[in-house]
């Protein structure tokens, strides 16, 4: 057993362990680190220094050999000093001597020596026998495809650009209804208990006396009164003429059933005409081969059966459109991926941007031009 095998052993155990006459070696802490070049991560370990100021026996080293190897202090001793002299010829010779798993010495000029911590184990008890971990860096694409992977769009991927500015009116309308409904709570409130000025209660008190009715008591004690002023007269009901009375009634039956009859006769032109205004268009198709030609598309989905419901809703409502169905690219035409409902095609690039305002307008979504 050489003396490095003793010094390893010792350097688990302690933090600091003296060659007499030689120097001591010094084991501190070092955490867990990950390399940046290997991309591994090393486990909390001790890293040995050297102190060629420390050269007082303490007698752990003669210590542990005497006891290791059955002997006695002072032939321990003679080991010891036998070890450090022939590392001291090999300095002297080669300029370098070695302790096998603990490091190097050499000599260098005006510092003395230098060491070179060359151990393989892991001296550090918590942490032994722990090895590296290869830790695999991410990259940017593999998070992008893990994301398009994992994620699924029940909605259509074009939104309407107007969802938000809706948003704000719908809240700022709603607040004004919750206020005013407040304020008028609060009116209520303030006019029953008295709390009204006089200035606003005369008109509050008109407009609910214009609304209830007039109390029976009130009326006959209004009249009462009425009767009792000096010079007042019962005002005169004119009869009606019954010429009248009988003429009105022979000209409602006599113009009911013209007007009967002309409602009649105009009832089927209007269902006629409402119904050629009302009947949806026919032209939706499904597309699945390479057109190249440009389409202006509306909706994006990622799943044929939204596809096919979106279409017959647009059906439905009088506007014809065309299911583009995903297909495979080649080096000279671009894939796709979603089902996109196409609500007009060109021959070119520039006549489908020209339109592409006019199917913003008429369907009310984001649209987009692609190549199909």
């Amino acid at each position: 057993m050489q003396l490095s095998d003793h010094i390893s052993a010792l350097l688990r155990d302690h933090d600091c362990v003296i060659i007499p006459d030689f120097g001591g070696l010094i084991a501190d802490y070092s955490p867990a680190h990950i390399h940046p070049v290997r991309h591994t991560l090393a486990p909390p370990t001790k890293r040995v220094a050297f102190n060629q100021a420390l050269t007082r026996n303490d007698g752990l080293l003669v210590d542990a050999l005497s006891r290791t190897l059955n002997m006695p202090a002072a032939q321990a001793r003679q080991l010891v000093r036998e070890a450090v002299a022939r590392m001291q010829s090999e300095l002297t010779a080669a300029q370098r001597t070695e302790l096998p798993g603990i490091g190097i010495f050499r000599h260098a000029a005006g510092r003395g020596l230098d060491f070179e911590y060359t151990g393989t184990h892991n001296l550090l008890t918590a942490s032994f026998g722990l090895p590296e971990l290869l830790s695999r860096p991410v990259r940017a694409t593999d998070a992008m495809q893990a994301r398009e992977r994992g994620t699924e769009l029940p909605e259509p991927v074009l939104r309407a650009s107007r969802s938000r500015l809706g948003r704000r009116v719908l809240n700022g309308v709603a607040a004004a209804l919750i206020g005013g409904l407040v304020l008028s709570a609060n009116y209520m409130f303030a006019l029953r208990m008295g709390y009204l000025p006089d200035n606003l209660r005369g008109a509050t008190e008109w407009v609910a006396s214009s609304d209830t009715p007039e109390p029976a008591a009130q009326v006959a004690e209004r009249q009462q009164a009425a009767l009792a002023q000096p010079g007042w007269h019962e005002p005169a009901v004119a009869k009606p003429e019954p010429a009248a009375t009988v003429a009105e009634p022979v000209a409602a039956t006599v113009a009911a059933p013209e007007k009967k009859a002309v409602a009649a006769t105009s009832a089927p032109a209007a269902a006629s005409v409402a119904a050629k205004v009302a009947a949806p268009k026919t032209g939706s198709a499904t597309i699945s081969g390479i057109t190249n030609r440009w389409y202006v598309a509306v909706v994006a989905v990622n799943n044929e059966a939204s596809a096919r419901k979106l279409q017959q809703a647009y059906a439905s409502k009088g506007k014809a459109t065309q299911l583009l169905l995903p297909r495979r690219g080649n080096r000279f035409i671009k894939g796709t991926r979603f089902y996109r409902l196409s609500a007009a095609d060109f021959a070119d690039q520039a006549s489908a941007k020209r339109h592409e305002a006019i199917v913003r307008k008429q369907f009310g979504v984001q649209t987009e031009v692609i190549n199909y």
